[in-house]
């Protein structure tokens, strides 16, 4: 059975249709001539040659022949378009996080505003604290002045406060 290499750069190479031409070379050949026959046709005196016209149909055929011209492997125009791209991208670009570009943008609802009020009122109820009665507003001052009892106070890991009673001998 004979077997044949493939070379790896198989996507690389470009299609010749005619000789050594390409198709976008081909097609911006057929757009000079397309674009010449309308000027013959088009431009006073019509379906008549005069210099005017030889001038016109010479120009643009030298600017579409140049842009078919292969250089460094590429067609002119298509360095042209890679140039004009180049040329159209900012200059400068300014990083900020506040740029709103790509960011989903919640517009708030009446049910949003009503969650957001219970939350709020729930928060402030929790807050409230009731007030100590006087009996054990006195027995809190009897615990924490007591000579017998160590009373000390730390944080939790949850944003509490652990409070330890200790008998001292």
């Amino acid at each position: 059975m004979k077997t044949t290499v493939v070379p790896a750069q198989i996507t690389t190479v470009e299609d010749r249709i005619a000789g050594s031409l390409t198709l976008p070379q081909i097609v911006l050949m057929v757009m000079a001539m397309v674009i010449g026959s309308v000027i013959y046709a088009v431009v006073m005196p019509k379906m008549h040659l005069g210099t005017i016209k030889m001038t016109l149909i010479a120009i643009e055929i030298l600017f579409f022949g140049g842009l078919s011209l292969r250089f460094n492997g590429k067609i002119v125009g298509e360095w042209l378009v890679v140039y004009l791209r180049f040329k159209s991208r900012p200059r400068k670009y300014v990083f900020t996080k506040n740029d709103p570009s790509h960011r989903e943008i919640i517009l708030e609802t009446d049910e949003m505003k009503v969650n957001e009020q219970k939350n709020i009122e729930a928060e402030e109820s929790a807050k409230e604290e009731k007030p100590l009665s006087l009996m054990e507003e006195l027995n809190m001052q009897k615990i924490y002045y007591a000579d017998s009892l160590s009373v000390s106070f730390k944080p939790s890991k949850k944003g509490g406060l652990d409070v330890t009673l200790k008998k001292e001998n």
